[in-house]
């Protein structure tokens, strides 16, 4: 309705422009015909009539003049006028006028005054050389009432034709641009919306052969094709979510494969020990002391076998995350304590640095205490020749394009140990369930794993970097909170 009515609008402004042109030079043209007419008369009758003044001007001068200009019982056929006092006449300001045409060319000149009634008049100037210092020459005048009445004959015809093609327009916009723009840009709309919303099997019902109905089409034809593309993506998505389930499928195959090869590499010991002792038992060949130390020995492989079948537990069924807003440093604070006596016994020693401020995170402390267990245990393993493991807390701020502030920051974790090293072929490897380099019977590789699995679960992330021979460095990132105040 709105762009009916606009171009209804422009529509009726250019045909009132164009009638508005017309009228003015159609009253352009009527004025030029009527001073051309007036000036042929004035040039015939000047013509007739220049000798007989000529001749009164020499007999009589300027008041013979005149009276030959007057009749008697009528008006006078033209008026003599020196051109210089007409320019400043104050008794004839209407006649005022550019003289230097006729005066200089010697021209027929014509001008159009107002009149003190408001009618206008057309003033005809024909030179006449009298051979004197002064200019003049005959002024015929005409009334243009007649033009005047055409004029405004035209001008309230023209207002009938403004006002009629208003009145025409608005049941223009009214009747034929509600139904043939308005309804059919409706539906239009109501199509590209629920286009919008993904509803790709809306049509666009339209009926005839204009530019609206040719959009209809093209709507209806993308419509078509985005159906057909949203069904082969979808179809798509199936077959990927297929293969992935498939993929998905044929790596737990491989984990549970490699998960029982590990199995059968660390129980398989122990259990050839137990087997060996409780049949050295069972024989009752041995003294009471004997009997004591294969009992202890069995004891502590079945030991050994319960923390590997724990921990592959542990791995198969990790228990959700409790979080609760804790400080980083305790947790550092106590893993370090519980772990330098470890270190010591074996001739190493543990550095910490701890954060300046409270490092507060909102995390599962139990499941973050474990993560910096495994990690420094491996760490303290790997310096077989002992050395120093240094760990330490700071603040990380994340590279984001723009100034985050205290809401965009990571806690940042180091621990570094003075051992071998890892080789470089393993490092893409170190982080999967049952990777190990240990001897067998020394881990399941299940460790690095858990660890990287926990601080995941935290929206964190662990890294490794490493060079053979200098040592290995883990570092880990966790979300921080930012402190109150």
């Amino acid at each position: 309705m709105k762009l009916a009515a606009k171009l209804s609008l422009v529509s009726v402004i250019a045909v009132i422009a164009v009638l508005a042109a017309s009228n003015y030079f159609a009253a352009q043209i009527a004025i030029s015909n009527i001073k051309k007419d007036h000036e042929a008369y004035a040039l015939k009758v000047a013509s007739e009539m220049e000798r007989s003044i000529l001749d009164a001007w020499q007999a009589g001068g300027v008041e013979a003049m005149r009276a030959a200009l007057t009749t008697k019982d009528a008006p006078p056929i033209a008026r003599w006028v020196w051109f210089e006092e007409s320019v400043t006449s104050m008794t004839r300001p209407s006649a005022i006028g550019d003289f230097s045409k006729v005066v200089t060319r010697k021209e027929i000149t014509s001008f159009v005054s107002t009149a003190g009634d408001g009618g206008h008049l057309l003033h005809t100037y024909y030179p006449v050389d009298l051979g004197a210092p002064r200019s003049g020459g005959l002024e015929f005048t005409r009334s243009l009432d007649d033009y005047d009445r055409e004029t405004m004959s035209k001008l309230i015809e023209f207002l009938s034709v403004v006002g009629l093609l208003a009145i025409v327009s608005i049941l223009v916009v009214w009747f034929a641009g509600v139904r043939l723009v308005a309804r059919p840009l409706t539906k239009l709309t109501a199509a590209t919306e629920r286009i919008g919303e993904g509803d790709y099997r809306c049509r666009v019902e339209l009926s005839g052969k204009d530019e609206l109905t040719q959009l209809g089409q093209a709507i209806n034809k993308m419509s078509s094709h985005l159906e057909a593309q949203k069904s082969a993506i979808e179809q798509e998505t199936r077959d990927k979510l297929l293969v992935t389930q498939q993929l998905r499928h044929a790596d737990r195959l491989k984990t549970v494969g490699r998960m029982a090869a590990s199995i059968a590499h660390e129980i398989g010991t122990p259990l050839s020990v137990v087997s060996g002792r409780a049949a050295l038992i069972a024989k009752g060949n041995l003294s009471p002391e004997k009997v004591k130390q294969n009992a202890e020995t069995i004891q502590a492989e079945t030991d050994r076998i319960t923390e590997m079948i724990r921990q592959v537990l542990d791995f198969s069924r990790q228990s959700p995350s409790e979080k609760t807003e804790i400080d980083l440093n305790e947790i550092l604070i106590e893993v370090t304590e519980l772990l330098t006596t470890v270190a010591e016994r074996n001739g190493m020693s543990i550095e910490s640095s701890l954060a300046g401020t409270p490092a507060l995170a909102f995390i599962d402390g139990g499941q973050i205490r474990q993560v910096l267990t495994n990690i420094m245990v491996n760490g303290i393993q790997a310096m077989e020749s002992g050395g120093t493991l240094y760990v330490s807390l700071g603040r990380f701020q994340k590279e984001t394009g723009m100034d985050s502030g205290d809401s965009c920051f990571e806690w940042e974790i180091k621990v570094r140990d003075e051992g071998t090293g890892i080789p470089a072929e393993n490092l893409e490897s170190i982080f999967e369930p049952f990777f190990t380099t240990k001897d067998i019977g020394a881990g399941t590789g299940l460790g690095l794993s858990l660890a990287y699995n926990m601080v995941q679960e935290q929206q964190g992330r662990i890294e490794v970097s490493s060079k053979e021979g200098r040592g290995a460095e883990f570092r880990i990132l966790l979300p921080g909170l930012p402190r109150e105040g």
